[in-house]
């Protein structure tokens, strides 16, 4: 057989055998999702008692989620896209597999329904949110009651579970507002504006320090008029990252998006042309 070796299996004269020390880990993943129904609760269950994969690594999300996946352990192997009898025995019960995947088709399902109204908004700090030693923190979400909240996660939280971050889920909506309140505070700055100015001048000599001073003022009055999705743009633009801190947040600006900024916004481009048109509505 080609590639590697699933957990429970063995290779012997290139056939599959069952190694029974790895099967009894193998049933018991699937019967533990069926009782805890958590993919997260499993992996901070199986990283204290120090299991690990066929390849000696600590269990994560995806790992366990593609075993379950894996028709091999029903005693089958897959053919562009179907399932057809092997030659080697099955380690799990057609019941076993059907349980867990009534399961996952019924969070499958709720996932799509709370899901489908939000995938299409953009994310404000995607991207640019840390926390103090680096760990990026990534959106998430979770549904309550039918009710949709937004948080930041670390990655290691997420991919593997609370377990293997010291740093624990941040709800969304205060860090950005935050963001948001520095950005704007910036957008008038006096350093900020002058610093733009300086730099503007080195490659347009030609304008005059009102054009770049006024259209960012203007930027930061009519900055919740903008669509949420020109926030997120201008956001990418303006910050290189955001840390996460005991004491509040930390922006590190990204200069030539501040310069690139300026650009946009002088007289005859487009980025002047939509400011105007948001002015007059």
């Amino acid at each position: 057989m080609g590639g590697p070796v699933p957990l429970g299996y063995d290779v012997r004269d290139r056939m599959l055998v069952v190694n029974e020390t790895e099967a009894a880990l193998v049933r018991r993943i699937f019967d533990d999702f069926v009782t805890m129904r958590s993919a997260t609760l499993m992996v901070k269950a199986y990283g204290a008692e120090g299991l690990v994969t066929k390849g000696g690594k600590p269990f994560t999300k995806q790992t366990i989620y593609k075993m379950l996946h894996n028709r091999m352990y029903l005693g089958e192997i897959v053919h562009k896209g179907q399932g057809f009898p092997g030659q080697h025995q099955a380690i799990v019960t057609q019941a076993q597999w059907e349980a867990v995947h009534a399961l996952i088709a019924t969070d499958a399902t709720e996932r799509r329904r709370a899901t489908s109204g939000r995938i299409r908004e953009p994310v404000l700090l995607r991207g640019l949110l840390f926390t103090p030693d680096g760990e990026r923190l990534v959106p998430s979400y979770t549904v309550k009651k039918g009710k949709t909240y937004r948080y930041y996660t670390p990655v290691k939280h997420r991919r593997f579970g609370a377990w293997a971050s010291q740093h624990g889920p941040l709800p969304a909506a205060p860090i950005e507002e935050l963001v948001i309140q520095q950005i704007v505070a910036a957008l008038s700055a006096p350093h900020v504006v002058q610093s733009v100015w300086d730099r503007m001048q080195a490659t347009r000599p030609d304008i005059s320090e009102p054009e770049v001073v006024l259209p960012m003022r203007q930027l930061a009055t009519m900055w919740q008029q903008l669509f949420p999705v020109e926030q997120c743009r201008l956001a990418q633009l303006l910050i290189e990252r955001v840390v996460v801190a005991d004491g509040g947040l930390e922006i590190v600006w990204r200069d030539q998006g501040w310069q690139e900024l300026a650009a946009e916004l002088m007289p005859g481009t487009i980025g002047a042309e939509l400011q105007e048109l948001e002015e007059s509505t």
